[in-house]
């Protein structure tokens, strides 16, 4: 017989799932009835619109890849009785050794050459030894970095034929209310593509960061989002053209997320600084010696000027003072173009590089007169010269200290040990710090485990080790018509 609690449960069960079939059938229909109906017009509409947008993702990400840079942290030497400090172990040719402290940071890039040259934000690769690129099939190598640290612009340089280069556009005719994308590595994760709409343009802006204070006097404003790792990576249009390098954004929350409002470096700006690297191998830009300024809406009729800009000072002993411009001057022209604003103004002295000849219209005392000025070698530009020879300098009293010559493996020598590179020992002085392990004729290979293929990577690894830290050589040496690797090690002067 069945109970009558058995009888009140079963009946129990069946209405819960009555109730739970009625309620999943009554979900479904809602959900249904929420589905817009679009006419067949606005869904094709939809449809070309949505096929257009990814359109645009499947030509630009291969373009994009993602930088790695290692930067070498400087710590104090350990205690010199500590036996870790001296580990080693080898086994047959490789070797495990207590690592250098080193920091890693992360950012994006754009291939502009299919020959291998990649933009990238100079703060992404400032003061890195060492710059990995990964490309958007997975492919890793290593690159050879230009800078130009007053325009936040790096160009890097890898060994690569063929590459999917992005199509350059032209960042002067960005208008807010256009669509945007930007493409990149935010916090790592590669390939990540956002969209949005150009905010406004003609941003100048200060910041600081990455040991540096940098001032941007032209920046395209979007609100895509852009995140940590989105820098050095480009801005794209709704034609799939590279418009702006994603540089900065005004960071919210605990660990600097977006809150709608980027910035990137105009395509234009960039161009012009990749050129000079390329090209000349550094950028350099022209100098008036002269502060200036837009002229104020309440003083064009005062100073019967539209456009242009108004001198405020004249630096002492630069062109512009030795060409005769004086405070008040509006500049009009520059070599027959109209100066629209400040910033533009600034880029076409910049653009035009030191030792150039530049005629200027100006208006004094609303009198229209020119002169001729020859610019000069910005002082930004002319320090980071010298700071770059002095680096040469340290370099080269490495080598000095170290009592040792170095140069290019000799071809015939080249020729036995086929496609390895390094640098050739010519001479060690008999009483140079290496002269007990490092013999003439070695061919370095590697110090402290950083390759080295050229006299300059050499120089830059050993300027890396510090005073009395350990030295430990990988090099090739000729004994009895034999080529092995040695281990050399010996202490820093």
């Amino acid at each position: 017989m069945v109970k009558r609690w058995q009888l009140i449960l079963g009946l129990g069960v069946l209405i819960g799932a009555a109730i739970t079939y009625v309620a999943l059938q009554g979900g479904a229909v809602a959900q249904e009835r929420a589905v817009v109906a679009f006419t067949p017009q606005e869904r094709a509409t939809l449809t070309s619109l949505e096929s257009a947008l990814t359109r645009v993702a499947e030509t630009v990400q291969p373009t994009v890849v993602h930088i790695r840079a290692t930067r070498r942290v400087v710590t104090r030497p350990r205690d010199e009785n500590d036996p870790m400090n001296e580990f080693l172990f080898e086994f047959g040719r490789g070797r495990f050794q207590m690592p250098q402290p080193r920091v890693e940071g992360q950012g994006s890039g754009v291939i502009v050459r299919s020959d291998g040259y990649i933009v990238t934000n100079d703060h992404v690769v400032d003061g890195a030894t060492d710059v990995e690129v990964t490309f958007y099939d997975g492919t890793k190598t290593k690159g050879e970095v230009l800078r130009a640290p007053s325009a936040d612009i790096a160009v890097i340089k890898v060994d690569r034929k063929n590459l999917p280069a992005a199509v350059l556009g032209d960042s002067s005719t960005v208008k807010p209310g256009q669509i945007a994308f930007a493409i990149g590595s935010p916090f790592g994760l590669e390939n990540t593509l956002t969209m949005g709409v150009i905010s406004a343009t003609g941003r100048r802006e200060v910041i600081p960061g990455a040991g540096r204070v940098r001032t941007y006097p032209d920046l395209i404003q979007t609100d895509a989002a852009i995140n940590s790792g989105n820098s050095g990576g480009p801005l794209v249009n709704a034609r799939g053209e590279v418009i702006g390098i994603n540089t900065a954004i005004v960071a919210g929350g605990f660990i600097g997320g977006n809150v709608g409002i980027g910035f990137a470096i105009p395509i234009n700006r960039v161009k012009t600084v990749v050129q000079q690297l390329i090209e000349k191998g550094a950028y350099r830009r022209g100098y008036l010696g002269v502060w200036f300024s837009d002229i104020p809406a309440d003083m064009k009729d005062e100073l019967q000027a539209t456009q242009g800009i108004l001198i405020r000072s004249v630096e002492q002993g630069t062109p512009a003072e030795k060409a005769g411009i004086e405070a008040g001057d509006v500049v009009v022209e520059v070599d027959g173009t109209p100066v629209r604003n400040e910033s533009h103004f600034r880029e076409m002295i910049a653009d035009k590089g030191p030792d150039a000849s530049v005629t200027l219209k100006i208006l004094r005392e609303g009198k229209p007169m020119t002169v001729k000025a020859t610019l000069g070698v910005h002082p930004e530009d002319l320090q980071a010269q010298e700071t770059a020879r002095a680096d040469s300098s340290r370099a080269q009293g490495v080598l000095d200290r170290l009592g040792i010559t170095v140069g290019e493996i000799p071809a015939a020598l080249q020729r036995e040990l086929g496609s390895v590179q390094g640098v050739y020992v010519q001479r060690v002085a008999p009483d140079s710090p290496a002269a007990d392990e490092l013999q003439a004729g070695d061919v370095i290979l590697a110090v402290n485990r950083t390759p080295v293929k050229t006299v300059a990577e050499l120089e830059r690894a050993l300027q890396a080790v510090p005073s009395g830290r350990a030295v430990r050589m990988r090099a090739l040496r000729q004994v009895d018509d034999r080529t092995m690797e040695v281990l050399v090690m010996f202490r820093m002067p």
